[in-house]
């Protein structure tokens, strides 16, 4: 039996609160004084830790089970499980108290402050959790299943407590992460967004309304058996008063379908723990233990490769991936079954219909490049989709998880309708999204969607809660398009001599650019086996067109010129794309006489040709050029003096 003050108390509590059930208090967290620690896991804080949140006198171990004595199967019973059990849970967690008032109360350890995370069409289920641009000023307005019976407010705006199950009167403060100005900044508004987006993932399969918006008391409170509109409130805030001191969260076990407005508590921070809190406190009202590791009291989260995963009900605070669980991984502490908690009598939720058929024969039709969502409700759900596939080619196939908090380790199935067949089932590791790409011909498919597993260090990532909300996405695959250089005017074959060339080029830089223009040139050179080529710039005449004149070149010689240009990443394009194999064009229409040394063209070789070719090189004529190299230099006098030599 219960001492004669523990007794009273709870008579008391019974008769106010209309109802006979004893509640559990559950503060969780992460990472705070390292008293009382286990091996391996995460730090125990005792009573002492959490301050004036746990009441002087209270009882944990053998010590609380004396107090309760012939009351054990009651207290056993209220909370669904076995006296057995709940002795075998008082040995074993340190965390868990009887307090003076007769109430049970588990505390946790605080998380880091802040705790980053890891790792951002038919939606009544799903609401706005994959929506990238939900406005700021909308962060007090989001409801994830507006109509639902069943609620969990995430309250935000502070909330006087006071009259409830808690026994104080404290004005508890608003979320504040900056600075406490009494005003929201953006930076708080966002945030709240993505904690709202994370517990509603968390939430997805079940038909609860995870909200913002304050849905008013009545929304809240169970009135009777035959209310079946109710929920809780948990309050997003600071330790005030000394209560929370020390801790990361607070809530009665139970206490989901209360008669009164008990609140639960979330003191952490940072997108890595915050949103996890809120649901994990949520839980705990809805009558779940927490999930702990080879007799530590929380699961710290697996260790090895990516996605890290971990129970809800744990403290994988920081983790890709959480789930709800059944305590199906090697060192568990709880077997319970979560799901089924939660949609038991005590609480009255209920799953989500399925949103979309398990039939591969009937499946919802989707569009190609079109999104579409879906909730992957229990272990044994599959949710089928058709699409026509209108060409041949190379489709991306893409089941993409919540960006914020997601729960579902994705796999998908591609079948072909016709002949019917299984082409392919992709499932892979180190990820929680599905993506491959697939070879289609024109015709109809069917694609499968389902929740997986992955083993991993300190327990793997479960079949069981791999639910949640996805997008999928089917999209054909079109090759990148490389730069290109094109010729509007085409490329010349035939030069004249001693005149120069315009070039035209069209330089698209496709998926290939940006380019940079000032690297764009064409190199050339005559007669130049052997030889070094020349740079000549390119130069924008607007768009994508570039031109240079090509210099003219002494008759019968070879030009040889390529295109060249770099892009920002530093890779250099040429056309032709070998310029080693250049293009070429020949100067066939020729002006000057055969015999390069009469320069003065009176068909004689005479001292008088050296005057005339002075005033060639003076004038940078076409007949100083003597050695057929395409440009006029003092080098050009010694190949006329070799060419006057020779006779011509």
């Amino acid at each position: 039996m219960l001492p004669i003050e523990h007794r009273g108390h709870i008579a008391r509590e019974e008769h106010a609160l209309n109802r006979t059930t004893t509640m559990i208090a559950v503060l969780a967290g992460l990472a705070g004084p390292a008293a009382a620690q286990s091996e391996p896991g995460i730090p125990v804080p005792t009573a002492a830790t959490a301050g004036a949140t746990v009441p002087e006198g209270s009882l944990s171990g053998t010590a609380a089970l004396r107090a309760m004595g012939d009351d054990l199967p009651r207290i056993a019973a209220e909370h669904n499980t076995t006296p057995a059990e709940l002795a075998e849970w008082f040995r074993a967690d340190r965390s868990l108290y009887l307090t003076p008032s007769g109430r049970l109360l588990n505390i946790c350890p605080k998380a880091p402050t802040p705790v980053d995370a890891a790792g951002e069409n038919t939606p009544p289920t799903l609401g706005r959790i994959f929506d990238e641009d939900i406005p700021l000023d909308d962060f007090m307005d989001l409801e994830s299943i507006p109509g639902a019976d069943k609620t969990i407010y995430m309250d935000v705006d502070g909330h006087f407590s006071t009259g409830n199950s808690w026994g104080h009167s404290i004005n508890f403060p608003p979320y504040n992460t900056q600075g406490g100005t009494g005003v929201f900044t953006d930076q708080e508004k966002s945030d709240i967004i993505e904690h709202w987006k994370e517990v509603a993932e968390d939430f997805a399969p079940f038909n609860i309304n995870v909200t913002t918006k304050d849905p008013g008391v009545a929304a809240l409170v169970r009135s009777g058996g035959g209310d079946s509109q109710f929920g809780i409130r948990v309050i997003m805030t600071q330790a005030t008063g000394g209560f929370g001191n020390g801790i990361g969260g607070v809530a009665f076990l139970n206490s989901f379908n209360d008669s009164i407005d008990n609140p639960c508590f979330a003191f952490n921070k940072g997108l890595g723990a915050g949103p996890m809190t809120v649901s994990h406190e949520a839980g705990h009202t809805l009558n779940l233990r927490h999930d702990g590791l080879n007799g530590s009291e929380y699961h710290p989260g697996s260790s090895g490769t990516v996605p890290r995963w971990g129970p809800i009900m744990g403290a994988p605070f920081g983790d890709e991936l959480v789930q709800w669980s059944r305590g199906d991984y090697p060192g568990a502490t709880s077997g319970q079954n979560d799901f089924a908690v939660i949609t038991g009598s005590n609480n009255d939720v209920d799953l989500l219909p399925d949103d979309h058929v398990d039939d591969v024969f009937s499946g919802t039709p989707i569009s190609l490049g079109v999104p579409a969502e879906g909730v992957i409700g229990l272990s044994t759900d599959v949710d089928s989709f058709e699409i026509t596939i209108p060409s041949d080619g190379t489709y991306n196939i893409s089941v993409i998880n919540a960006v914020r908090g997601p729960n579902l380790d994705a796999k998908f199935t591609v079948y072909a309708q016709s002949p019917f067949s299984i082409l392919g089932e992709t499932d892979p590791d180190l990820t929680a999204d599905a993506v491959e790409e697939y070879a289609l011909t024109a015709g109809d498919y069917v694609i499968l969607v389902d929740g997986t597993f992955e083993n991993k260090t300190n327990g793997p990532v479960s079949d069981y809660g791999s639910v949640g909300g996805f997008q999928i996405l089917v999209e054909e695959v079109i090759p990148p398009e490389p730069l290109s250089f094109t010729f509007p005017n085409g490329l010349p074959t035939d030069l004249t001599e001693g005149q120069p060339t315009t070039l035209t080029v069209d330089i698209n830089p496709g998926d290939d650019g940006p380019i940079n223009p000032a690297t764009a040139f064409v190199f050339y050179g005559f007669d130049v086996t052997g030889q070094p080529f020349l740079p000549l710039a390119l130069v924008n005449v607007g768009g994508d067109t570039y031109e240079a004149q090509l210099p003219g070149g002494a008759c019968d010689q070879t030009a040889s010129f390529y295109f060249s240009i770099t892009n920002d990443d530093f890779v250099t394009f040429s056309s032709p794309t070998d310029p080693a194999s250049p293009y070429t064009a020949v100067v066939t229409d020729c002006d000057s006489p055969d015999c390069l040394a009469d320069t003065n063209g009176d068909g004689s070789v005479t001292p008088a040709d050296f005057n005339a070719w002075i005033l060639a090189f003076n004038n940078q004529a076409p007949e100083c050029d003597q050695n057929s190299d395409g440009l006029c230099t003092p080098a050009d006098f010694n190949a006329w003096i070799l060419n006057f030599n020779a006779g011509c």
